[in-house]
């Protein structure tokens, strides 16, 4: 059987599953009847409104795209206490770590070297970074209690977001004050070194809502590995009603984080062990205009400051050069500004008709003299202006149309439309065809990143790093079926996403040919630039996401991915994970909350890392976690939870190799293998 044919039946028989499932829930639910109608209310408890696809408040039914939705209760039971594991419940999802504070996401891929095509948000701010790619160092100021929802949008929607949201979006929308009430104080212990302590207070006075949240969280990271973090941040969250049409919420935090990277035994020392620290800081103002119902006005600005220390010495190790043996400091240190300003309206003109449009300028400073040779301060200016139609123009079908004009100051003006058409023939049932294109630009970074290490007698001894201001932004065209459907008598949801992407002119590093005579031959360290790669890249794929309770008080969230990518490239074709599955059993009785994640991922070429002939795939892996809660209540109001949670339960596992540190170990195994972690936590609200 073709792969092809393989998603075909893989669809078929999720969608018969889901029929058959339908005519037997009456048997599984006494009090539901075929002839007892659903009562609205019943249907749409189930189905949650979502905010981000073409950023208008909409029913996940009638939105132009699959969307995994992790809410509050969802996110507080699993135990988890960071994005990057949460992330790993959303299908298609690729998370892995190559150490403690460097996690590589990517949604399908491809791509082996920081991943660049999520869009993050947190309340509406990017926090993509400027320079690393999407995901960062995982050092955002957000406690995971802020949380109020997770929405990931799976597959492009850079028709509202722009060239970050090139593969997805995962947009995180934290607690509205008025929600909540009250502090929490939490301390938490485990092995490995964890540990944390953590404590928030809300409080309200008339219209004015005010959180503040502050953490301190330290490890050890990976076993053998000069990895520790230590980890300060604080947030705050203020809204104000200023009457009965508008609001005003102001944002605001900093980060503040001391790691250990690197690996021993390094050629010419260019990747020791060392420590680095980050310092980030932001504000954003966010003013809304309710004018009714159906229309709004939002308008928003922030900025964010980041600065990163990182300096160690290169050497020539056991190599003797002219002159003898030298020494010369490395400065990687770099700071990034952004400045962003963003307008939006959202109208209903008339029945069946809803519309969103607007308008955002943003612009990226990055200092850093050691990673753009004489080129000072580089920035990057861009420009959006976005709009989303959805008409509905029969009861039963429903059209959307997106479209982002988007100009950056290196680039010409390019379209990113979104056509989508949603059938609904029953009240528990959608079918959903779309076409979308995207296109991600290569930034600052990807142009200029001009990188020579220079010996003060002897000049150049490596030109690491070769800008390519040629570069082309890739371009994606996606085309995708899904089907979606309600089972509320299980509070089940099915959704079925059959996808076939297109990437042109695909952003990969590659060896660079065009670099400066160097005394360093390039067979031992060779150059690299990021390029475009040659022919077409293809993913195909089938996603099934499927969330029932099937008993009282316990939930089963099923996630399978099945992928085949295809490129003249057998790297950029390696780094695609085959499949990925996953099942998670969340559980109340009483006072007690439990669960258990099982997720299994096959093997995937994760990274080539400074040495762009380096090749190692990750061998495929099993992991399990599991979490176990007793609340307890007090006099007055009081809260006490304890919190029993594992990692990695099924022992050691390898997930990335971005950097040769198979070829730097002494022994066969993987330096940077995970270990399990055990953590009990404690935590008390008043």
């Amino acid at each position: 059987m073709t792969f092809r044919l393989y998603l075909r039946a893989v669809a078929a028989i999720s969608i018969a599953a889901s029929s058959s499932m339908t005519t037997a829930q009456s048997g599984m639910a006494p009090e539901t009847s075929p002839d007892s109608p659903i009562s609205e209310s019943s249907y749409f408890d189930s189905l949650p409104v979502v905010l981000t696809v073409s950023r208008m408040p909409r029913p996940q039914n009638e939105t132009p795209a699959a969307i995994t939705v992790l809410d509050r209760e969802t996110i507080r039971a699993t135990g988890y206490r960071s994005l990057d594991r949460l992330l790993r419940l959303v299908p298609g999802m690729l998370v892995a770590k190559e150490r403690g504070s460097e996690q590589w996401v990517s949604y399908h891929g491809p791509n082996r070297d920081s991943p660049q095509e999520l869009q993050i948000l947190i309340d509406g701010r990017s926090v993509s970074a400027a320079y690393f790619g999407s995901f960062g160092r995982n050092s955002f100021p957000l406690a995971i209690e802020d949380i109020e929802r997770i929405e990931v949008v799976r597959g492009t929607d850079a028709a509202s977001y722009g060239t970050n949201a090139y593969m997805g979006v995962v947009n995180i929308i934290t607690r509205h004050t008025a929600e909540e009430r009250g502090g929490k104080v939490s301390v938490a212990g485990g092995t490995n070194g964890y540990s944390e302590v953590s404590g928030r207070v809300v409080t309200r006075s008339g219209p004015l809502g005010l959180r503040i949240t502050a953490q301190h969280l330290r490890d050890e990271g990976v076993h053998d590995l000069n990895d520790s973090r230590d980890r300060q941040r604080a947030s705050l969250r203020s809204d104000l009603q200023l009457g009965q049409h508008d609001e005003l919420t102001l944002l605001a935090g900093f980060t503040d984080i001391e790691r250990g990277t690197g690996y021993p035994n390094t050629p010419f020392n260019s990747h020791p062990e060392r420590d680095m620290d980050t310092r980030e800081h932001f504000g954003h103002l966010r003013w809304r205009h309710a004018v009714s119902p159906d229309e709004e006005f939002l308008l928003s600005g922030y900025y964010a400051y980041e600065r990163t220390r990182n300096e160690w010495a290169i050497n020539n190790g056991p190599l003797r050069f002219p002159g003898g043996p030298f020494s010369i400091p490395v400065n990687d240190s770099f700071t990034t500004r952004r400045q962003n300003l963003e307008f939006q309206h959202n109208v209903s003109p008339r029945t069946g008709l809803r519309l969103s449009w607007g308008a955002e300028w943003r612009r990226d400073e990055v200092h850093a003299p050691f990673i753009f040779f004489g080129r000072s301060d580089p920035a990057e200016e861009s420009r959006r202006l976005f709009a989303n139609v959805e008409w509905r123009a029969a009861p039963q079908w429903q059209w959307n149309f997106g479209a982002m004009a988007e100009r950056f100051q290196d680039d010409r003006t390019r379209l990113s439309p979104r056509v989508f058409l949603n059938w609904l023939p029953n009240e528990t049932e959608t079918w959903r065809a779309g076409y979308a294109r995207a296109w991600r630009n290569p930034g600052v970074f990807g142009r200029y990143s001009d990188v020579r290490i220079i010996h003060p007698f002897l000049g150049l001894l490596q030109h690491r790093f070769v800008p390519n201001p040629d570069i082309d932004p890739s371009r994606l065209d996606s085309f995708e079926i899904g089907h979606a459907r309600r089972f509320p008598s299980l509070q089940g949801n099915l959704d079925v996403r059959v996808f076939h992407e297109r990437i042109h002119d695909q952003i990969q590093r590659q060896q660079a040919e065009n670099s400066l005579p160097a005394l360093v031959p390039k067979a031992i360290l060779p150059p690299s630039q990021w390029a475009n790669g040659h022919g077409t890249v293809w993913l195909d794929g089938v996603e099934t996401q499927f969330d029932f309770k099937p008993w009282q008080n316990g939930t089963l969230l099923l996630r399978h991915t099945l992928m085949r990518g295809r490129a003249s490239d057998d790297g950029t074709e390696d780094s695609v994970a085959p499949y990925s599955a996953s099942i998670t059993w969340l559980q109340r009785m009483g006072a007690w909350q439990s669960a258990l994640t099982l997720l299994r991922v096959g093997p995937v070429r994760a990274g080539n890392g400074f040495t762009p002939s380096f090749r190692y795939t990750v061998p495929d892996y099993t992991q399990l976690d599991a979490s176990i809660a007793r609340e307890f209540r007090l006099d007055g109001g009081r809260t006490l939870e304890l919190r029993l949670t594992g990692l990695n339960l099924l022992g050691r596992h390898q997930e990335l190799a971005n950097f040769p540190v198979q070829q730097a170990s002494r022994s066969n195994d993987p330096v940077n293998r995970l270990e399990p972690v055990v953590m009990l936590s404690v935590s008390a609200g008043f």
